[in-house]
């Protein structure tokens, strides 16, 4: 149950991204299930080369915002349909993710990650790594809150609400939508580098069926303590991840496939 809890939170991250596309921007955004991968191949092949583990998580970080703005700039400037244009993402990054790690798994059992010292002193795995991994969730749950509430965050919203009438006041809906895609997908690119450090490896089918995964948290989270602010809908996201891999730890552990 830990673990499922440990994974539940840095997921989350990941969860936050879909809600931005998907309740913010109004998008439905497919290339999730491919910029998570490249979020954790960027990582993975970076620690095999020696470099820092904080570093290559920003670059992944990077990459997965890298991925979102090509979505955007599909659907944007190539009048190319949302869904059609993450699906076109989604399928090269797969590619794409290949050609990064340079084959199918990265193993990082005997790699230094992010992790290291708290699984090698034990926290990781008891009731203290949840403690531990909950601050970098928070972060990026307080920057979402903080960054819808601005101007340009109140714009993004508006352009998800009523792209028409947001247009009317100049706001180039079109540049909202680049930034929303690349915002969004560059933390499910974080996700992804922190579940591959986190499980010590990275495959290039991890992200299979995570836009399913996000989804479910954003709905599960907002159904149960609803979504009347910023604040409220955001942090629900989070609980939602976390209620999502209990439930599949649960009907694991109740002997279904």
């Amino acid at each position: 149950m830990v673990t499922a809890v440990e994974l539940g939170i840095l997921y989350a991250i990941m969860a936050l991204g879909v809600y931005v596309t998907f309740r913010v921007l109004e998008f439905a955004d497919l290339t999730v299930d491919g910029s998570f991968t490249t979020g954790a191949a960027v990582a993975a092949i970076g620690i095999v080369n020696g470099h820092p583990p904080w570093l290559v998580t920003v670059l992944a970080l990077f990459a997965g915002m890298a991925a979102g703005t090509i979505t955007g700039l599909l659907h944007t400037k190539g009048n190319i349909d949302g869904l059609l244009a993450g699906i076109l993402t989604q399928l090269s990054l797969y590619s794409i993710n290949l050609r990064i790690m340079g084959r199918a798994n990265v193993a990082l059992l005997r790699e230094e990650t992010l992790f290291t010292a708290a699984r090698d002193s034990k926290i990781i795995g008891s009731w203290y790594g949840p403690l531990l991994l909950l601050p970098i969730t928070l972060l990026v749950l307080g920057f979402v809150i903080w960054f819808l509430k601005t101007n340009l965050g109140l714009a993004m919203r508006a352009t998800g609400d009523n792209p028409n009438m947001i247009s009317a006041f100049g706001v180039s809906t079109d540049n909202q939508k680049i930034l929303g895609l690349a915002m969004s997908n560059g933390m499910v690119g974080l996700s992804g580098a922190l579940v591959a450090q986190y499980q010590g490896f990275a495959d290039v089918g991890m992200g299979i069926g995570m836009i399913v995964a996000g989804l479910a948290s954003v709905i599960i989270g907002q159904a149960i303590f609803g979504r009347l602010t910023i604040g409220r809908a955001a942090t629900a996201v989070v609980i939602g991840a976390i209620l999502y891999r209990l439930v599949i730890f649960l009907a694991l552990r109740a002997g279904l496939n």
